[in-house]
């Protein structure tokens, strides 16, 4: 998931606590909340991104956004500011690429400024500041210059981003790439930065061989990480549920450690968060090294899937990058639930589905993310020629309503495919039923509740508490690495 400008896709991995017991059910209600949560996570996905429709529109039928004033000299540069992260402000026009001229703007002390251009469109530049960020400006409000642009150094961008009195009091860790700004735990972040750092050299690595002309980042790559989703939140209000964002426009990922699902699920939990930090760490990597130009739009089968297929982690013998091509178990465990629930499988209506769409929920995700795994072990080749020819897609491209008319999602996909989709679909599948999954709400820690004649069985902290006040704290419990081993238990007592 990422976010530009003020079009904005949001991933939610989606995610059940489990609760069974052989005599009573003291919250029962428990999954129904986290389903009925789930649900509407989705629901603000799918109004975000009608949003997102009705901003492209305006867009296309507007006479231009509230920036006017006349005509300046060349020599004179107005004191206009750069707010902050308002989305950035378009005029409807022409669109002309950038050959990375540079280009003199004033900055929010109104001091005049060394930018590099990013795109034009209409009667805008949008230019890269030196600390990152892009920024739009009335065409009339800039000028042209022969002085070089210079980014920040690391030092530099800590010190602006510890101005912001949003970020009060954070502290700061970094590592050969990245800067972290953090009230977190310091187990949070530093198995944040240990995710980030190992999957970097692998992601490139990958990626050199598609044919890409890869680089280092340019600047620092900013990671953002709050202690709760009301930190997150006031930072930058988004719809509820959304976990993480990598944002195009500030070149920051932003994410947050605790979430109601700690409470009743803590282990899902930790996995969703970290798995949730690779994969917004894939985007900002491949928005950075040359893979993804920031501003254009990728199929979302695509963009999502390659983030998805770099997000596995594990939890096991302390938390770590599961590597290049690990099983995402999360995402295999929407998948085959899926297959249970819905028969017969390799239809080809599921790939047809999320290869042609521009809304993806939570298990399509997982299928995108399905789809790009079978594709990196099967159709390699094929897959990089895909990656290589969406690479050259320029600021702005991709999006319907402000480019020129660009191919299609599904046309991405059998350009480089084929159409035969059952087939696709099936390979995929097979494919798929060969991985090692482990089912993470199955292999997670369970308790059993014994107080009397009655056992009850749960992966929520939060349920032991509530049974133990129940009973007065006169109940017993046992815990055990995951349910198979709890059922065993529960079944010799309850003989």
């Amino acid at each position: 998931m990422f976010r530009f400008a003020t079009l904005i896709i949001f991933l939610v991995a989606s995610v059940t606590a489990t609760f069974t017991q052989a005599q009573f059910d003291p919250l029962g209600g428990l999954r129904q909340r986290l389903e009925d949560q789930r649900r509407r996570m989705e629901q603000s996905m799918r109004e975000m991104e009608e949003r997102r429709k009705d901003m492209e529109a305006s867009l296309r039928g507007a006479s231009g956004t509230p920036f006017g004033g006349s005509a300046m000299p060349a020599d004179a540069m107005p004191a206009q500011a750069a707010d902050d992260s308002d989305g950035l402000r378009l005029t409807p026009g022409e669109i002309t690429y950038s050959n990375g001229e540079s280009i003199l703007v004033r900055d929010e002390e109104g001091e005049e400024i060394v930018c590099r251009l990013h795109v034009s469109i209409g009667d805008t530049h949008v230019v890269m500041l030196p600390d990152g960020r892009l920024k739009s400006f009335p065409i009339e409000e800039t000028r042209a210059t022969e002085k070089p642009f210079v980014p920040m150094d690391m030092d530099s961008i800590e010190a602006k981003l510890l101005k912001d009195p949003k970020l009060a009091g954070f502290k700061t860790i970094r590592s050969r790439r990245f800067l972290y700004l953090y009230n977190s735990s310091e187990l949070f972040i530093r198995s944040s930065r240990t995710i980030l750092e190992s999957m970097y050299p692998a992601v490139r690595k990958y990626f050199e061989r598609s044919g890409i002309d890869v680089h280092e980042p340019e600047l620092p790559l900013v990671v953002i990480a709050f202690a709760t989703d009301d930190q997150f939140q006031e930072y930058r209000r988004m719809p509820k549920g959304v976990v993480a964002y990598y944002d195009a426009e500030t070149n920051a990922a932003f994410i947050y450690e605790r979430s109601d699902l700690s409470d009743h699920a803590p282990e899902i939990a930790v996995k969703n968060a970290i798995s949730t930090i690779a994969h917004e760490g894939a985007h900002q990597i491949l928005h950075n090294i040359g893979v993804q130009q920031r501003l254009s739009r990728w199929p979302l089968w695509l963009s999502e899937g390659l983030a998805e297929f770099y997000a596995p982690t594990s939890v096991q013998k302390g938390i770590r990058w599961s590597g290049l091509g690990s099983a995402n178990q999360l995402r295999m465990m929407e998948i085959s639930r899926d297959w249970e629930a819905n028969q017969p499988r390799g239809t080809g209506k599921t790939i047809q589905r999320i290869t042609s769409s521009d809304e993806l929920d939570s298990l399509d995700y997982a299928y995108a993310w399905g789809l790009i795994h079978m594709l990196s072990r099967r159709h390699q080749k094929e897959l990089f020629a895909c990656v290589l020819d969406c690479s050259r897609l320029r600021p702005l491209e991709g999006i319907e309503q402000i480019s020129d008319q660009v191919a299609s999602p599904s046309e991405v996909f059998t350009k480089h495919f084929g159409e035969d989709y059952p087939d696709i679909e099936q390979e995929m599948t097979k494919h798929l039923m060969g991985l090692n999954y482990v089912d993470p709400i199955k292999n997670q820690t369970h308790y059993l509740v014994i107080y009397g004649g009655t056992v009850a069985l749960t992966s929520s902290p939060e349920a032991v508490k509530e049974m133990q006040r129940r009973s007065g704290g006169r109940s017993q419990v046992r815990t055990f690495p995951n349910r198979l081993m709890a059922e065993k238990a529960m079944a010799a007592i309850s003989r």
